[in-house]
C-alpha cells in the first residue's frame, strides 16, 4: 500500500514538473511573440505616420494672441489702447488686440499678421483697428478706418472665424482674399468692396449681399445718422436678400392669423441700386423703413415699406415691366418727329371753284397732317 501511494506521488510530482516547464516555455515563446507584434505595430505605425504626417500632427493655429508687424515699407504708425500718442510699428513685434494701425504716405506698405496665414495688408494713406477679443474666444474683428485695405485668408477658412466691420454692415464668412476702399465723405461714408479670391457676403440692417465671388464687388454708403443706405452694383450679379418686414397670414379654414419675416431677392448688377430710407417715428422705436430697387435706366421697379416689429403698416408695390417692342416703337415715333422739318409754304388764291375745293381738300390734309404729329408727339 506504501508502495503504491509513493508511486502514485511521484508522478504527481513528475507531472506539475513537467507542467511547469510546459508553462515556462509557452510564456518565453509568448513574451518573444508580443516582442515581434509590438515590433510590428510600432513598425506599422512608423510607415502610417511617413505615409500620412497629417493626420498625426496637432493643427495648425490659426491666430496669434497679439497681432504681429510682419512687414513695412515705408512709415507705419500704432496706436496702442493704453496710449495716446501714435508711435511708429517695428517690424517683428506683438501689438495687442484693439492696436490701431496706419500707414502715413501714399508709398507706404504694412503688412499685419493676425496668424501663420492671416494678413492685412494697409496701402498709403489707410488705417484700421484690431479688437480686443477675451483669450477664449477663437475670432477674430477689424475695423475699417480709411484708405486701401487688403485682407489675406486660407481659402479654407472656417464660416464665422472673421469679421472685417464698418458703420452700419459687418463682412461675415470670407475666404481668400478681398479688397476694401473705405472712406469717410461729409455726410457719412462709402465703401467699395471686392473680392479678389474665394467669397464672402455682407450683411447689414435691412439686408444682405450673399456669396461674393473672384471679381465681383459693389459700393455701400451710409449716412452718418445710418437712417440711408444705398448699395450701387459695380462688377458681376450679386444675389441680395431685402427685408420687407412682418406679413400677417390668414387660414381660410381655421381663420388662424400667423406672422412672418419675409424677404425678397434682388439681383444687384452693374448699374441697378438699392436704397433704403429709414425714420424715427416720434413715439417708439420702432423705425419705419422703405426700400426701393432700381434698374439700370434709373427707372424705380419695386418698393417695400413697413415698421419694425409691426406687420399693420408693411405693403409692396411692384412696377410691371414694359413690353420691349412697345419701347421700341416709341423710340422711333420719337426719332422721327424730331426729325421732321417745319416748311413755310405759301398759298395762292384761286377764284374757280374746283381749285377752292381742292384748297380746301389740301388744307383739310394739312390739318389732318397737324393732328397725326401732335398725335406721335402725346404717345412719345
Amino acid at each position: 500500500m506504501k508502495k503504491l501511494i509513493f508511486a502514485v506521488a511521484a508522478a504527481a510530482c513528475f507531472a506539475v514538473h513537467a507542467q511547469d516547464e510546459d508553462i515556462s516555455d509557452f510564456m518565453d515563446e509568448g513574451e518573444e511573440a508580443a516582442e515581434e507584434v509590438a515590433k510590428g505595430e510600432e513598425a506599422s505605425e512608423d510607415a502610417e505616420a511617413e505615409s500620412a504626417p497629417a493626420k498625426n500632427k496637432a493643427p495648425e493655429k490659426l491666430y496669434y494672441v497679439l497681432a504681429l508687424c510682419h512687414q513695412v515699407e515705408g512709415r507705419c504708425e500704432a496706436l496702442i489702447p493704453t496710449q495716446t500718442e501714435w508711435r511708429e510699428t517695428e517690424e517683428g513685434r506683438f501689438y495687442p488686440l484693439g492696436t490701431a494701425f496706419r500707414t502715413v504716405g501714399a508709398a507706404s506698405t504694412a503688412k499685419i499678421r493676425l496668424g501663420p496665414k492671416v494678413e492685412v495688408v494697409v496701402e498709403g494713406e489707410s488705417s484700421f483697428a484690431t479688437v480686443v477679443q477675451p483669450l477664449e474666444v477663437k475670432t477674430r474683428t477689424i475695423e475699417l478706418k480709411s484708405g486701401k485695405i487688403n485682407v489675406n485668408l486660407p481659402r479654407s477658412l472656417p464660416e464665422g472665424m472673421i469679421f472685417i466691420s464698418a458703420p452700419g454692415w459687418t463682412v461675415l464668412n470670407a475666404a481668400g482674399e478681398s479688397r476694401y476702399e473705405y472712406e469717410t465723405t461729409g455726410d457719412g461714408d462709402k465703401c467699395f468692396i471686392k473680392c479678389l479670391t474665394g467669397n464672402l457676403s455682407v450683411k447689414g440692417r435691412h439686408f444682405e449681399v450673399l456669396n461674393l465671388r473672384a471679381s465681383q464687388g459693389f459700393v455701400i454708403r451710409n449716412s452718418s445718422d445710418l437712417l440711408f443706405t444705398g448699395l450701387y452694383g459695380k462688377a458681376g450679379d450679386l444675389a441680395v436678400k431685402l427685408d420687407t418686414g412682418l406679413w400677417e397670414t390668414i387660414d381660410l379654414d381655421t381663420q388662424e392669423k400667423t406672422t412672418e419675416h419675409r424677404y425678397a431677392d434682388w439681383l444687384l448688377s452693374p448699374k441697378t441700386v438699392v436704397r433704403i430710407h429709414r425714420a424715427v417715428p416720434a413715439v417708439g422705436e420702432n423705425l419705419a423703413v422703405t426700400t426701393m430697387t432700381f434698374d439700370t435706366n434709373g427707372n424705380r421697379k419695386d418698393r417695400y415699406w413697413f415698421s419694425e416689429n409691426h406687420h399693420e403698416t408693411t405693403g409692396s408695390e411692384h412696377q410691371a415691366d414694359k413690353d420691349a417692342k412697345s419701347d421700341e416703337e416709341a423710340k422711333q415715333r420719337a426719332a422721327a418727329a424730331a426729325d421732321t422739318d417745319i416748311v413755310d409754304i405759301d398759298i395762292v388764291e384761286d377764284d374757280s371753284g374746283d381749285s377752292g375745293d381742292e384748297g380746301g381738300d389740301n388744307a383739310d390734309a394739312g390739318a389732318s397732317g397737324d393732328e397725326a404729329f401732335d398725335d406721335a408727339g402725346l404717345d412719345f
